[in-house]
């Protein structure tokens, strides 16, 4: 199933990003912080029967909330949430968190350097111990071309089981520039076989510039992959 992130259309209204995503052909959403609040944008999307799916800091009625707590508790209800940053005071008791298990029914979203879960080490960790995660493959990217994730552990996450997610834009593989993508861009192959069990696949590149034609053509390409 596909969805598209609000994000896509980062720092409009969330009504109106909505809206001009929804006439792309969606009707599955991502909603993501960054978009001003909309009053009652919820139950406009109930009355739409807009499929939502929540990520990381999203609050309905404020650009983004926090998300981690300075006890590495998670603060929002989100589907899939970024892990912290290696260098947050909280990051060495967030790692304990997740070995405990507390993190249960939360997807935890492959990050790039610089991030738990940022590098091949840490994502093997997180296979270990078997934690939920969304796989950015665009992240993934950065990772390769970073040299900090080789291709034994790509190999490794790509037949890993416990995903519920999977996160789609280009990148230059220098960081993380939610370009729109071709078809040429890294991981549509992988996308198009691990989303034949019905997982969500969620297109995040970013749309401002693009006309609306090719906005349907960044819809129409994914499609193609994930039916």
């Amino acid at each position: 199933m596909l969805y598209l992130a609000l994000s896509c259309l980062q720092g409009r209204t969330m009504q109106s990003a909505a809206e001009d995503l929804l006439e792309i052909g969606a009707n599955n959403l991502q909603l993501t912080p960054g978009n001003v609040p909309t009053p009652e944008f919820n139950k406009w999307l109930q009355e739409r029967q807009v499929s939502i799916r929540k990520h990381h800091g999203f609050h309905w009625e404020a650009l983004r909330r926090k998300v981690w707590s300075e006890t590495a508790d998670c603060l929002v209800d989100a589907d899939s949430v970024h892990p912290p940053q290696t260098n947050a005071g909280i990051a060495d008791v967030w790692k304990q968190q997740a070995e405990q298990g507390n993190y249960a029914g939360i997807l935890l979203e492959t990050m790039y350097p610089g991030y738990c879960l940022g590098d091949g080490d840490r994502l093997s960790w997180a296979m270990d111990i078997q934690l939920e995660l969304a796989v950015d493959v665009s992240h993934i990217y950065i990772q390769i071309c970073q040299n900090a994730l080789d291709n034994t552990v790509w190999e490794r996450l790509q037949n890993y089981e416990n995903i519920g997610e999977i996160h789609i834009s280009a990148n230059h593989g220098k960081s993380d520039i939610h370009q729109p993508i071709t078809e040429q861009t890294f991981g549509l192959e992988w996308l198009r076989d691990r989303t034949q069990d019905g997982t969500p696949a969620i297109l995040e590149c970013y749309m401002h510039r693009l006309t609306p034609t090719e906005r349907r053509k960044q819809v129409e390409l994914l499609l193609n992959v994930v039916g």
